[in-house]
């Protein structure tokens, strides 16, 4: 409690005296110092810039941000949502290579790997670790939706900016958008010849990139990008087991866009690329809580073994002791055809796009150097999608904007788990004796689905006068979701997936271990909703303006590939749906040296969908799924900058955050109230994952020329949260306590921008800051976890043709 103390009034302080620069995140925002440029996506015919007011310092004042939230180029300060903005040159001076990465920095925000899906979470709010998860948070690159989870692990490329935009995005976003999304714009070709590069070393875990893209005018009509990277890193844990290094990572991405503009009227952009993201080590979990205290009782099988091969366990170690074979490999491909075209007053926008993946996870799920329980996951995944839109000028009395959307995917996954903790079992069991010839048993899950996706979309707003914008907007949805599920046993031939079914007769004889019961079964399910919306806006001055919105949000229903009850019931869950409700500040001050920004909201889930890893009586995991009834996710945040000088500016962020289920009597238990009988319990009024009721980051930036030719900048950031629940049973056992993390930059570079020299730190005070755990099975009280890196330290050289 003291604890909490102290981090609010911390923030509560920094919120007061300093400030975040354009509505942004800290080290997430554009330096004062870059050129805004490329910031318009597709909607944007013209390839418009931003541009500062004729006469005006940059660096003096506070910079003017365009973003495309509604799918128009405006500026940040003049759209009534709430946005954080991650701009290119931050994203290279602070090494920022994915999404995992980039959130490290933002506390209300969490995506990290796991095990059978990644997580994804704004303001409390998330899928939670299943395959059949559409993301409550939608990631959308260059207009494209990606709501599967593993996207999170794809490597950034040639990004002029990331928005994250918070709360339910139901109009322009879609259905699925329910808890916020990323909207991640990359570089457009343009007909002025642009090259950069920037390489990287960090002796800390060995970690390297090399990056860089090239392009410019081919013909009078015709343009082009490229850009490609590779990065990765030998680890900072170390394997006691192996002797490897964790992550042991090897990424590489390449792009090539072109553009072709005959006319001004028409703009058609086609884009190519592709990735593979590979980690040799996996997720590299640790254990810790071996052997458990009281109440626990004493080491269960997987602790046993781990104290008897003397294997690393503790709190935020950076050493574990997991079998080889763990790998983690993610190969991506896509390509995007946006066309433009003018039509008198409106413009009208095609977006065609095809995306896919092939992602494999190696998982030893028991964490020491025997083979007690591994799993496989793989995961196939190809979608198409097709959007129409037709938008008025902006600036007319009356705007408008209305599309069609249609989308088509199949997804391919499911679970290996190889089950050799339970060979003495079976051998104990005279009425399993059959299959001793057959061990170690394996089970296979084969999950397939199709899904297709019809939406329509309006929005249309009055501009009644100079200062006041009325809007409403209505979205229509409907989608078509197809499975099929087997489950079958067999012998496992390797430690990860290979098993070969049993004999016919055998088939059944393994469920009497309580892992599940072999099953055959197939279903469809179709959801429909409208999303309506309306916002109002006012302007204060020509700096200043003030918000409120309401939006109701929708996520269709879905399958769960993990659900191995074999009753066909079981398996579907509902969709979820939100009502949104936000008012907000956003302003200028100071002939443009201070911003304050507020934003107050409130969410309202109903049958919000919940993944619960439960441990079976045998001691192996089975995936639930379950709708808790209502819950709510409230909060106010304030952002701010001061710019004290052209040299020295000072930032900061603060948010409260509630987020809690209102009613939740069906929630899976603990494992402690699992020991006690107990099948479920009720976690009304508890508080929703990755919550945290007080987060926030301050930041100070100086930069001073050493000459006509050089000049020095430095910068300073700290990211504090205060404790949160990281299981979906909001076990206190398994929760992150409150941190600080500080991290800096000095950077020596050139006055023209021409080439840079950074130091980059990271997370310098050493924080231990938990990003994946879960139960240890058959170890009750015992835990599988990962953290953030430790302090790492990190030289790069950043170079402009």
């Amino acid at each position: 409690m003291q604890n909490e103390t102290h981090y609010r009034l911390h923030l509560l302080t920094g919120a007061a005296v300093i400030g975040l620069w354009g509505g942004t995140s800290p080290v997430l925002a554009q330096s004062a110092s870059e050129p805004i440029v490329n910031t318009v996506n597709s909607s944007d015919v013209a390839g418009r810039t931003a541009a500062f007011t004729p006469g005006e310092e940059p660096g003096s004042l506070i910079a003017d941000i365009i973003v495309t939230a509604q799918h128009r180029s405006q500026r940040l300060q003049d759209v009534p949502v709430s946005v954080e903005v991650v701009g290119g040159l931050a994203r290279a001076q602070q090494n920022l290579n994915s999404l995992t990465s980039l959130v490290q920095i933002a506390p209300s925000i969490h995506v990290a790997d796991a095990g059978r899906s990644n997580d994804l979470f704004i303001r409390g709010i998330g899928s939670g670790q299943n395959q059949g998860f559409d993301q409550s948070v939608g990631v959308f690159i260059d207009d494209i939706y990606h709501g599967r989870s593993r996207v999170t692990s794809a490597t950034f490329l040639d990004v002029d900016r990331v928005e994250i935009l918070k709360g339910p995005q139901s109009t322009f976003f879609g259905n699925n958008a329910i808890a916020g999304a990323f909207n991640i714009v990359t570089r457009k070709p343009t007909d002025t010849f642009t090259a950069s590069a920037r390489a990287l070393y960090s002796p800390d875990g060995k970690q390297y990139v090399a990056e860089g893209s090239v392009g410019g005018r081919l013909t009078d009509t015709l343009s082009i990008l490229g850009a490609a990277t590779i990065n990765g890193q030998r680890g900072w844990q170390h394997n006691r087991n192996t002797g490897g290094r964790a992550p042991n990572e090897l990424n590489y991405a390449g792009r090539v866009s072109l553009r072709y503009q005959p006319s001004a009227d028409l703009d058609i952009i086609w884009k190519v690329e592709g990735s593979r993201n590979l980690n040799k080590a996996g997720l590299a979990l640790q254990i810790n809580n071996c052997p458990a205290p009281v109440p626990f009782p004493a080491p269960g099988l997987y602790c046993q073994t781990a104290i008897n091969s003397d294997i690393p366990r503790g709190n935020g170690i950076t050493e574990y002791g997991g079998s080889p074979g763990q790998e983690t490999k993610d190969d991506t491909y896509e390509s995007v055809l946006t066309t433009n075209y003018q039509l008198g007053d409106a413009t009208f926008t095609s977006v065609t796009g095809y995306y896919g993946y092939r992602y494999n996870l190696n998982l030893d799920s028991d964490g020491t150097p025997a083979t007690l329980l591994t799993a496989k996951i793989p995961e196939r995944f190809h979608q198409f999608s097709q959007e129409f839109r037709l938008a008025s000028e902006a600036g007319n009395p009356i705007e408008y904007m209305f599309g069609g959307y249609f989308q088509t995917n199949k997804l391919v996954t499911g679970i290996d788990f190889n089950f050799s903790f339970l060979n003495g079992a079976v051998a104990g069991r005279p009425a399993l004796a059959a299959l001793l010839p057959y061990l170690p048993i394996g089970q296979r899950a084969n999950y397939r689905q199709r899904e297709r996706t019809y939406s329509g979309f309006g929005s249309i707003s009055w501009n009644a006068n100079s200062q006041l914008t009325l809007t409403g907007s209505l979205r229509a949805t409907w989608v078509n979701k197809s499975y099929g599920l087997d489950l079958f046993y067999g012998t496992s031939k390797s430690d990860y997936g290979n098993i070969v079914p049993l004999p016919g007769p055998l088939s059944a004889l393994p469920a009497q271990l309580g892992i599940g019961v072999p099953s055959s079964q197939a279903g469809r399910r179709s959801d429909r909703a409208l999303m309506p919306s309306a916002k109002a806006q006012y302007k204060l001055g020509q700096r200043a303006m003030i918000y409120a919105s309401y939006a109701r949000g929708f996520k269709a229903g879905g399958f769960n590939p993990a659900d191995t009850s074999g009753v066909r019931s079981n398996i579907p869950f509902a969709p979820e749906h939100v009502d949104a409700y936000e008012i907000g500040l956003k302003s200028e001050w100071f002939d443009r040296r201070l911003l304050l920004n507020l934003a107050i909201f409130r969410s309202d889930y109903s049958d919000l969908q919940v993944a619960i890893n439960s441990l079976s009586s045998a001691g192996s995991i089975i995936g639930l799924v379950r709708n808790a009834a209502e819950s709510r996710s409230q909060g106010i945040e304030v952002e701010s900058q001061i710019v004290v000088s052209e040299a020295f500016k000072l930032r900061a962020q603060m948010s409260y955050l509630h987020a809690r289920y209102l009613r939740y009597p069906n929630a899976g238990p603990t494992v402690l109230q699992s020991l006690g009988g107990a099948k479920s319990q009720d976690l009304s009024g508890a508080p929703t994952q990755y919550a945290p009721a007080w987060s926030g980051s301050i930041s100070a930036s100086y930069t001073t020329p050493l000459n006509d030719k050089l000049k020095l900048g430095m910068q300073l950031d700290a990211y504090m949260s205060s404790s949160y629940h990281i299981h979906p049973t909001i076990d206190s056992y398994m929760k992150q306590p409150s941190y600080a993390r500080i991290d800096g930059r000095i950077s020596l570079e050139t006055v023209s921008g021409r080439w840079a020299l950074d130091l980059i730190g990271k997370n310098l005070n050493n924080a231990k800051i938990l990003t994946f755990t879960t139960n240890l099975p058959t170890s009750s009280g015992s835990h599988l976890q990962q953290f953030q890196q430790d302090r790492s330290v990190a030289i790069q050289l950043r170079y402009r043709f």
